[in-house]
């Protein structure tokens, strides 16, 4: 039985796994488990999967993917969020206008 070197236990995507290392498809990426999670961003409204543009649904488990793009790619590109979500809420009904006194002048 050869021995082999410590790290040279390459996978086909260059994962590492005697480092720790893993293949993350959602990523696109090698990552160690116990440092990041292979999941959707939870603040992340589209995904882009590197080929392909998909909506986020949060599920039961989490962010899933919901409907999506089908294109075909001859290159994989790096995955990444596409369209984060805002920050504040973009729905007008949901905060109250300025109130205008004609006769007084100012807002509420």
């Amino acid at each position: 039985m050869p021995i082999t070197a410590p790290g040279s236990d390459w996978d086909v995507h260059g994962c590492i796994s005697s480092a720790g290392y893993s293949w993350c498809d959602i990523l696109g990426k090698c990552i160690r488990a116990w440092e990041q999670s292979c999941d959707y961003p939870q603040n992340c409204l589209s995904w882009f999967d590197g080929c392909n543009t998909c909506s986020l649904v949060e599920g039961e488990e989490g962010m899933t993917l919901g409907i999506c793009t089908e294109m075909y790619c001859f290159a994989q590109e790096t995955p990444y969020c596409s369209v984060p979500k805002p920050e504040v809420s973009i729905e007008p009904w949901l905060t109250d206008p300025p109130v205008v006194n004609p006769f007084i002048g100012g807002h509420r």
